[in-house]
């Protein structure tokens, strides 16, 4: 009879335990320098407006597909990855700026710690957000 309990009780608890891990969702992406989404999956980016600040900063807002992200994300993280130059591999670095929202996300790209005028700091990179 003990057993019988803690059997029941165990599978009550892995029934709650799947469904809270199918909630979860994943979106990921890579997005060219340009702001051309390379890849993606699914298919939760619509669109994506890119605006370079030369010697500054490069600025691209990610537009989600609403039939794919019904709510805010809970969590977006981004990690330059272009590899064209030495000064783009050591210097990239690339965030999140503010909260993302069900209706976008914004990322920026700059070119950190390099002597003399950057240029053009865009750079392809990765995203994942997480809801």
């Amino acid at each position: 009879m003990k057993a019988s309990r803690a059997i029941a009780v165990l599978m009550i608890g892995l029934a709650c335990q799947a469904s809270a891990i199918a909630k979860e969702q994943f979106w990921t992406a890579h997005v060219g320098a340009d702001g051309k989404v390379l890849r993606q999956w699914p298919k939760w980016i619509e669109r994506v407006e890119h605006q370079a600040k030369d010697n500054y900063f490069a600025q691209y807002s990610l537009f989600f597909n609403k039939r794919i992200v019904h709510q805010d994300p809970g969590f977006c993280s981004v990690s330059p990855i272009d590899t064209s130059s030495e000064n783009r591999l050591v210097h990239g670095y690339a965030k999140v700026i503010g909260k993302p929202v069900v209706e976008k996300a914004t990322v920026m790209t700059q070119l950190l710690d390099v002597k003399g005028p950057s240029g053009d700091n865009s750079m392809e990179f990765l995203v994942m957000c997480t809801r």
